[in-house]
C-alpha cells in the first residue's frame, strides 16, 4: 500500500510572496504616413481633438475615392493608430473599431499588430496581446521592442520559459536594461532557478538608477538566496503538469503517491474552474523546520505564491483525504492565478474557491465544512448573523485573533457556496474570466450573476440562514 503524505493540517493561507505583474514599456513603434507632409503633421498631434478627427475624415474620403491607392490606405491607417495610441488608457472596446478599420486597410502589418498588442497589454489581456505580438514578430523578427513587450505579456501569464526566451533575445541588443534584467530574474525565480535569478538581478543592480526599482530587485535577490539556502539536498520529479521538488529522501516515500494524487486533484480543479493551464505548476515539499523558518505564518499548513505551492513535511497526519484537501486548496490558488492572468482576485474569491474544492475532495461534497470551522459557521454566522462585508475579508485574515481569521475563511466559503447554489457552478468560470479580462470585482460579479455586487452581498448574508 502506498505511503501517505506526512503533513500536519492546521489552516490554509494564500500568500502573494512573489508578484508576477510586470509593467509594459512605453509604446515605441509607430506607423508613419506615406505622404511626407503628413509625416511631419502626425508628429505634432498630441491629443484627440477636432483637428485629428478632421484629418481622419479627409483621409477616409481620399481612401474611399481610390481604393487601389496603397499610400492613401497607409496615410489613413497611420492616423487611426495615432488616435488609438492617444486613447491607450481607454477601455479596449473604445479602440476596437479603430483597430479593425486599420486592419481592413493594412492586413499583415507589423505596426498594426504591435499597436494592437499594446492595447491588449494596457487592458491586461495578455493572452490576446501575445497573439498580436507574435504575429508582429513573424512580420518583423528584428522588432526588438516588440520582443520585450511580448516577453512581459508572457511573464504576466506566468509562462516563464517563453518570457525568458524573449528577454534574453532583447538583452542581446540592450544588455544594460536593468528592468528587463529584473524581469528575466523574475522568470528564473518562477522556474525555481534561484542561482540564475541572483545572476540576472545582481547585473540589473549594476545599471539601476531608480531607488524604488532597486529595492524591488534587492528584495528578489534576498528571496532567491533564501531559497538557495533552503533547497539544498532536494530531488525533483517532473511530468506534463507539475514540477515536484522533495526535501531530503522524502521522494522515496512520497514520489509515486504524490504524482498520482496531484494529477487526480488537478483534473477535479480544472473542471470546476473550467481552465486548463499550459504551464507547469511547481509543488515543493520542505522539511518542516525549513518551512516554518521561511514563513512568518507559524500556523499555516501550506502556502501558494504565483504558481508555486509550498508544503511542509511533518511526522503526523490526519488521513489521506485531508492531505488531498490541503493540496486541492493550494492548487486552486495556483490555477486561479493563471486563469486571472496576473490580476490578483479578491481574497474572498481565492479562499472561498479553495475551500470549495478542498471540501469537495476531502469529504466528497462542498456542503461539509472543516470540523474546526463548524462552530464559527453556526455561532457567528447562523445564530448571531455576524456577517463580514466581503471587502473586509483581507483585514480579518491579517488579524492576530484566530477567531477573526476563521470568520474570514467561513465568510469566503459562504459567499462561494451562495454563488454556486444560486447561479450554478458555471458562475465560477464567468466570475474568474471577467476578472481575468481586467474587470473590477463589481463588474465580474455582474457578469457571473446578472445582479449587482451590492445585491449579491445581501444574498450571501441571507444564504447561511437557510441551512
Amino acid at each position: 500500500m502506498k505511503k501517505k503524505l506526512l503533513i500536519t493540517i492546521y489552516s490554509f493561507l494564500f500568500l502573494n510572496l512573489f508578484s508576477v505583474q510586470a509593467e509594459p514599456f512605453s509604446f515605441y513603434d509607430t506607423l508613419m504616413p506615406a505622404d511626407s507632409e503628413l509625416q511631419e503633421q502626425i508628429k505634432t498631434i498630441q491629443q484627440v481633438d477636432k483637428n485629428l478627427e478632421n484629418i481622419i475624415i479627409a483621409l477616409r474620403l481620399k481612401a474611399k475615392e481610390d481604393v487601389s491607392n496603397k499610400d492613401a490606405k497607409i496615410d489613413l491607417a497611420s492616423f487611426l493608430l495615432k488616435k488609438v495610441y492617444l486613447q491607450r488608457d481607454y477601455p479596449y472596446d473604445k479602440n476596437e473599431e479603430l483597430l479593425l478599420e486599420a486592419y481592413d486597410l493594412l492586413q499583415n502589418n507589423y505596426y498594426l499588430e504591435t499597436t494592437w498588442g499594446d492595447i491588449f497589454s494596457k487592458a491586461k489581456d495578455y493572452e490576446n496581446a501575445i497573439s498580436h505580438y507574435e504575429a508582429a514578430l513573424i512580420l518583423n523578427p528584428e522588432g526588438i521592442n516588440t520582443v520585450g513587450l511580448c516577453g512581459i505579456a508572457y511573464l504576466n501569464c506566468s509562462n516563464y520559459e517563453e518570457a525568458l526566451t524573449k528577454f534574453d533575445l532583447y538583452l542581446k541588443k540592450y544588455p544594460d536594461d536593468c528592468k528587463v534584467l529584473f524581469y528575466a530574474g523574475k522568470c528564473c525565480f518562477g522556474l525555481e532557478d534561484y542561482e540564475k535569478t541572483i545572476e540576472y538581478c545582481e547585473k540589473a543592480l549594476e545599471f539601476c538608477k531608480s531607488t524604488g526599482l532597486k529595492d524591488e530587485i534587492e528584495e528578489l535577490v534576498m528571496k532567491a538566496k533564501e531559497r538557495v539556502a533552503s533547497t539544498e539536498g532536494f530531488t525533483q520529479d517532473e511530468d506534463s503538469r507539475f514540477v515536484i521538488t522533495f526535501a531530503g529522501d522524502s521522494k522515496e516515500e512520497l514520489g509515486d503517491l504524490t504524482s498520482d494524487m496531484l494529477n487526480d486533484i488537478y483534473d477535479d480543479i480544472t473542471r470546476v474552474l473550467n481552465f486548463y493551464p499550459d504551464v507547469k505548476i511547481n509543488v515543493k515539499f520542505y522539511r518542516t523546520d525549513d518551512y516554518y523558518e521561511k514563513t512568518s505564518w507559524g500556523w499555516s499548513a501550506a502556502q501558494t505564491s504565483g504558481i508555486t505551492v509550498e508544503v511542509p513535511l511533518s511526522s503526523s497526519y490526519r488521513n489521506e483525504d485531508s492531505v488531498k484537501g490541503l493540496l486541492a486548496h493550494e492548487l486552486t490558488h495556483a490555477v486561479i492565478n493563471l486563469k486571472t492572468k496576473g490580476h490578483h482576485a479578491p481574497s474572498w474569491v481565492h479562499e472561498g474557491l479553495a475551500q470549495y474544492t478542498q471540501y469537495t475532495i476531502s469529504y466528497g461534497t462542498p456542503e461539509k465544512i472543516r470540523p474546526d470551522r463548524e462552530n464559527v459557521l453556526q455561532k457567528d454566522f447562523i445564530d448571531e448573523e455576524l456577517y463580514i462585508p466581503l471587502d473586509k475579508v483581507p483585514s480579518y485574515m491579517r488579524s492576530s485573533n484566530r477567531r477573526d481569521v476563521s470568520r474570514a475563511y467561513v465568510a469566503s466559503y459562504i459567499a462561494i457556496r451562495c454563488l454556486v447554489d444560486n447561479y450554478g457552478e458555471q458562475s465560477i468560470d464567468k466570475l474568474l474570466t471577467a476578472y481575468g479580462e481586467g474587470k473590477g470585482i463589481k463588474d465580474a460579479v455582474k457578469e457571473a450573476t446578472g445582479t449587482s455586487y451590492e445585491k449579491f452581498q445581501k444574498e450571501y448574508k441571507g444564504w447561511a440562514g437557510n441551512l
